[in-house]
């Protein structure tokens, strides 16, 4: 006797599948019968069989589907009732709405009892069927024969389930198109057998979807394998994911009845992290679920400063960036000359130094971030230790009283033509005569060590408080801010860092401020940096005429080159003093010191034979009184004259 049990399609099963397969009618497989073999006893079924040996019982199936993993088989299930029985089942079969015997099987030996017996049961029967093309046959059965064992029961549950919207977790979500094929890393997850995996970035929208990996080929999960289980609106939570852990994404609407292989499925994030980190923040950017995408503040704050890196006059220097040189472009000796609002300060015995305004390459301006322009100082000789010879740049800024006791930071750009040192140092200077307070060393009292690149240094110090100090009438108190090559007296140490220093040093961007940090360098619109020089130097020259310019003739004066023009009324034996009122642009840190110019450029003079006058000068304006001689040819004579105001610290 064979013991070997299987299930076989008949010759007229065959047939009849080959005809649906073709377009024919659809095949409808409706009922199984059971029977008790060949006389009692096995037998093997053929294909040419149209009934069976035996048959005890037939009934309607109780569940015909296809198998999730095996899309060609056709699984077809039997319960047979407790009142039913009194026989033993060797053979099954399936038979269509016809009555045709479709398939036959050979099943292992069960005896069905009966409740005189006195033991009862119901009894479950399942056929798997192998066919070539599973979507011939009509998959339907008549609800009101369904028996249901706890098994279908559980399964019938998990079908609806898979039907809901709510699907399981997947452990990880794609973040690019992926082979769906073989254990790999999604989203820095590292995927194990049987992992689900949501699947929204292929190519094909059609092959997105929710699947379960494996060694092989991925296959969809058992409950989004069908159409009826992918609907619009089906979320799912993502548990893990450098960018999906966390998230919950959702299935959009597709605008038509999804057909699972077919449409494109979309998917959209509905929650989770999207990278900004709590807080408060003046500008965001929401995506189309409202949810907050980015972050952030229209004034950024540095934590370690009190105030915004943009804040208008955080740099309490004028012309730190050098792009203001309303005296000239260039200076040999010390004092105010060429930079505004810088001093050249050159010790006794150093001759050869050259302060001069530099424009700024593409390469300087994207390495300093924008400068136009820069500071050099070439030095022909170095200072000696034997001499007290220094060679830097000084600004004076005034009013004391807002530095008492409170941290500040400078910083600068600088570089050499060859490597060597610098040093950067602030004083606390009181009424004229000055009196030196404080020095405070640059870079921990150590040298800013210079190569042909930019550099930007940098050191932070703490303003003495005022206490006991006097402040002086003069406005002339002032934090005084030194960049250069500096022998000392009073600090010895220092002389190494000043000797043997010859070349071209370059300086830029000169920022001091308050706090503890060195903040980007402020960049001021020009007409404000210009009218913040201007509080400590004017003139009437155009700003690219530097003071002292000659013009020429008279006669190419007279069109309005010279800063006032009077036409004098002639006739008259004598005429009255005249006095002239010119008004400043900008209110002057002290009544300045005025000089006069004439168009041929000499000092102290005007453009005219008139006379002698006085000046006097305030802060808001000046007054030019003239004493004319006799003036004898008519409504020729006049007055004419250039000016510079100097009111610096």
């Amino acid at each position: 006797m064979n013991n070997d049990f299987f299930t076989l399609l008949t010759a007229v099963g065959k047939a009849k599948l080959a005809a649906a397969a073709s377009g024919g009618a659809p095949l409808k497989l409706s009922q199984m019968a059971v029977g008790e073999g060949d006389n009692g006893a096995y037998y093997t079924p053929a294909e040419s069989q149209t009934a069976l040996k035996s048959e005890a019982w037939r009934a309607g199936l109780n569940h015909l589907s296809t198998d999730p993993a095996n899309p060609n088989w056709i699984v077809a299930e039997l319960v047979i009732p407790d009142q039913v029985g009194g026989f033993t089942i060797r053979e099954v079969g399936v038979f269509d709405a016809d009555g045709a015997l479709f398939a036959v099987g050979k099943f292992p030996e069960s005896y069905k009892p009966v409740l005189a017996d006195g033991a009862n049961k119901q009894l479950y029967v399942r056929m798997i069927l192998e066919v070539s093309n599973a979507a011939a046959v009509t998959l339907m059965v008549d609800p009101s024969v369904v028996l249901a064992t706890r098994g279908s029961v559980d399964q019938r549950i998990a079908e609806e389930l898979a039907k809901l919207d709510g699907k399981p977790s997947v452990r990880a979500a794609t973040t690019a198109p992926i082979t769906l094929t073989g254990l790999q890393t999604v989203d820095g997850v590292v995927l194990q057998l049987g992992d689900r995996v949501l699947v929204k970035n292929q190519a094909a929208g059609a092959d997105n979807g929710i699947y379960v990996a494996g060694a092989g080929n991925w296959a969809r999960a058992a409950d989004a394998n069908i159409s009826l289980e992918v609907t619009p609106g089906l979320f799912v939570a993502v548990e893990q994911g450098a960018a999906n852990g966390g998230a919950i994404w959702q299935l959009l609407d597709a605008g038509a009845p999804v057909t699972l292989g077919k449409t494109p499925l979309s998917f959209e994030r509905v929650s989770g992290r999207t990278g900004v980190s709590a807080g408060s923040y003046n500008r965001v950017t929401v995506g189309a679920r409202g949810e907050v995408l980015g972050g952030s503040q229209l004034v950024a704050f540095d934590p370690a400063q009190t105030f915004p890196i943009q804040a208008y006059r955080r740099n309490l220097l004028i012309n730190g960036g050098f792009d203001i040189w309303q005296r000239g472009l260039s200076q040999t000796t010390t004092g105010y000359g060429s930079a505004d609002r810088w001093l050249m300060d050159l010790g006794s015995g150093l001759p050869g130094v050259t302060m001069a305004k530099m424009d700024a390459s593409v390469a300087d301006t994207e390495a300093l971030g924008g400068a136009t322009s820069f500071l050099r100082l070439t030095l022909a000789k170095a200072p000696s230790s034997k001499v007290r010879e220094y060679c830097q740049i000084n600004q004076r800024v005034e009013n004391l009283r807002r530095f008492s006791g409170k941290q500040l930071t400078l910083s600068f750009w600088a570089r050499a033509d060859k490597p060597c040192s610098i040093l950067a140092y602030v004083e606390q200077w009181f009424s004229a005569p000055y009196v030196e307070a404080v020095k405070n060393r640059a870079l921990n009292s150590t040298a800013a060590n210079l190569s042909s690149s930019w550099q930007r240094f940098s050191f932070t110090f703490t303003s003495p408080s005022l206490q006991g100090r006097a402040i002086g009438s003069q406005g002339d108190d002032c934090l005084s801010v030194f960049i250069g090559l500096s022998y000392s007296d009073a600090l010895p140490e220092l002389n190494a860092i000043a000797t043997a220093q010859t070349g071209a040093f370059d300086i830029a961007q000169v920022q001091l401020e308050e706090g503890p940090v060195a903040t980007p360098f402020e960049y001021r619109p020009f007409g404000d940096e210009l009218r913040s020089c201007q509080r400590y130097f004017e003139k009437s020259y155009p700003l690219g005429d530097m003071p002292g310019k000659n013009y020429g003739p008279e006669s190419a004066q007279k069109p309005a080159i010279l800063a006032k023009m009077f036409h004098l009324n002639a006739g008259a034996v004598s005429i009255a003093p005249i006095n002239t009122t010119t008004p400043f642009l900008v209110e002057k840190r002290i009544p300045p010191s005025v000089v006069f110019y004439d168009g041929l450029g000499a000092a102290g003079k005007m453009a005219t034979s008139l006379g002698n006058g006085v000046d006097i000068s305030v802060s808001s304006s000046f007054t030019r009184f003239v004493n004319p001689i006799p003036v004898f040819a008519a409504n020729t004579s006049w007055i004419a004259y250039h000016w510079t105001a100097d009111a610096e610290i």
